[in-house]
């Protein structure tokens, strides 16, 4: 987890996220506040979303 000035940024659920979270969360101290970062988390948080219920577009999907 690490902390924005939009609130927390949890861990994925599925690993596939897990290397984007990780560039997320580096960058997070340098760009927290711009535009194209709080983009970012919100897409981020958005596929966390959608893998964690299992659907991706209406689609089901499976973790690998």
């Amino acid at each position: 987890m690490f902390d924005t000035k939009k609130g927390p940024v949890y861990e994925p659920v599925n690993p596939a996220l897990k290397g984007l979270f990780e560039v997320l969360k580096k960058n997070a101290p340098a760009l927290d506040g711009s535009r194209v970062f709080e983009d970012l988390v919100d897409v981020y948080e958005s596929l966390n979303m959608d893998l964690k219920e299992g659907k991706i577009h209406g689609q089901s999907v499976k973790a690998s």
